[in-house]
């Protein structure tokens, strides 16, 4: 459709790059991402409001009968689910800071040090 997909910076370049600005990452934690039935459909609906700008109406007609596909499997897949969700991907929250010699020293003239 010519749009852009939005995608989070996977969690070891966020490390690097905190590393790199001169940050000292404390910790790291993930958290998996359980998805309803529901909420697999919300995400089917935003691809299937991009159907109308694909270059050609065969190649609409095709991916509108694939995303009907996913959304039938991921009702049976999430109907055989205990929790009625599904698990895949995770979520992450990264903790950092500066170091304690920059942190405390920072601003301070020389002659001071």
């Amino acid at each position: 459709a010519g749009h852009r997909c939005y995608r989070e910076y996977p969690i070891d370049w966020i490390e690097r790059h905190l590393e790199k600005a001169g940050l000292e990452v404390i910790h790291s934690s993930k958290f998996p991402i359980l998805y309803s039935h529901a909420a697999i459909v919300r995400q089917l609906n935003v691809a299937r409001s991009k159907l109308s700008l694909f270059p050609s109406k065969a190649l609409a007609r095709e991916m509108g009968q694939a995303i009907d596909a996913l959304e039938e499997e991921s009702k049976v897949a999430t109907d055989k689910s205990s929790t009625g969700r599904l698990k895949l991907g995770f979520d992450y929250v990264v903790s950092a800071r500066m170091p304690m010699e920059k942190s405390v020293n920072e601003g301070k003239p020389k002659d001071e040090l």
